[in-house]
């Protein structure tokens, strides 16, 4: 079977592309295959995990990815990997098809040019493929996402992401891990993944709003240009359910539809980090990327007590990973908006790890 390179998609084979269009061609697809890895390899049969699961959410390009890396190489957590796709839903029964022939691949860079470097071992976000077999029909409109928080909870869907949480422990090498998923999507979904995962510690990610807001319009243009000369890239973020960028793009509606100006952006972080914070429970903490670059000890140890992770001082030493963003904080003259936002972000800094 062909494993795919995962960050360079001009590097797809033909075959390596039909495989990925067979595997979603429709997600009935995908759930049909993951009942069967449920079905033959059942929850019963897999030991609990040792401990909570843990889920990083926020709007993109505020340090989810490099939180997922910390935390996957601890050790104690089982994610999604690029060695999933395409049948990302049915993990085990995928592992069994090609554990004969997988390739080891070195690490390039990821295809958001920046600097952050993957292989097919390392954890990406794949998620929201089980959310797209079961409520896609619910939560996908036109030109837009609807937070899960509003709409009714397939109880079978319930059953079905608790039980993929425990087959994905299997292929990581140990049956006792916890679950970690990264989705920016899940923002939307903070009072819905208890109900999910009662134990779930839900982690935030936040970055100044200014630089963020910045660096998500950078990554926009960046995709735009990939998808109109990349029919397939732009295909596969919509397999995935990555909306965040591009020709796909696709943002959640927390309130009311906001002009795709020029103000565009920053407003949304406003819409995203206001719902964020109202809708935060007990076990949603929020995770700030200043707090990580400026004091990164305090912060990483914070966070290691907080998920128990077994090697704390393993953790800790992540800081040495950590580099300066390409957009910085802007310390000029702040507008209205900018101002607002700072406002919140301040506010939400303070409540953070």
């Amino acid at each position: 079977m062909a494993e795919t390179d995962p960050a360079q998609w001009a590097h797809y084979s033909r075959v390596d592309k039909i495989l990925h269009k067979v595997a979603f061609l429709h997600p009935g697809l995908q759930r049909v295959l993951g009942s069967m890895d449920q079905d033959i390899f059942a929850p019963k049969s897999l030991p609990a995990p040792a401990g909570e699961p843990v889920f990083i959410t926020g709007l993109p390009r505020a340090g989810t990815t490099l939180l997922l890396e910390f935390l996957a190489g601890s050790g104690d957590f089982a994610s999604f990997t690029y060695r999933h796709m395409p049948f990302v839903l049915a993990p085990i029964l995928w592992e069994k098809l090609t554990g004969g022939s997988r390739k080891a691949g070195e690490k390039i860079e990821r295809s958001h040019g920046d600097g952050m470097a993957v292989d097919f071992d390392s954890p990406e976000a794949f998620e929201e493929v089980a959310w797209i077999a079961f409520h896609g029909k619910d939560y996908i409109r036109g030109d837009h996402l609807v937070p899960m928080d509003q709409l009714p909870l397939d109880e079978e869907f319930s059953e079905f992401l608790t039980a993929l949480s425990r087959r994905l422990a299997v292929t990581s090498g140990d049956r006792s891990r916890r679950y970690l998923s990264k989705n920016n999507a899940n923002i939307g979904r903070l009072k819905t993944l208890p109900r999910i995962f009662p134990d779930a510690q839900i982690l935030i990610c936040l970055r100044d709003p200014v630089a963020q807001a910045a660096s998500l319009q950078s990554q926009h243009e960046l995709f735009l240009r990939m998808h109109k000369d990349d029919a397939f890239a732009r295909n596969y973020m919509k397999w995935i359910g990555h909306f965040d960028f591009g020709e796909t793009f696709k943002p959640i509606r927390f309130s009311d539809p906001l002009p795709q100006d020029g103000e565009f952006w920053l407003k949304y972080w406003i819409d995203a980090y206001s719902y964020a914070r109202d809708a935060a429970g007990p076990n949603c903490h929020f995770f700030c990327y200043e707090n990580l670059r400026e004091h990164p000890v305090e912060t990483l140890s914070g966070l290691a007590d907080c998920l128990s992770i077994s090697d704390k001082a393993g953790f800790i030493a992540n800081q040495s990973q950590i580099r300066a963003p390409r957009h910085m904080p802007d310390e000029g003259p702040k507008t209205d908006l900018e101002a607002e936002a700072l406002a919140l972000y301040e506010d939400l800094r303070q409540r953070a790890l």
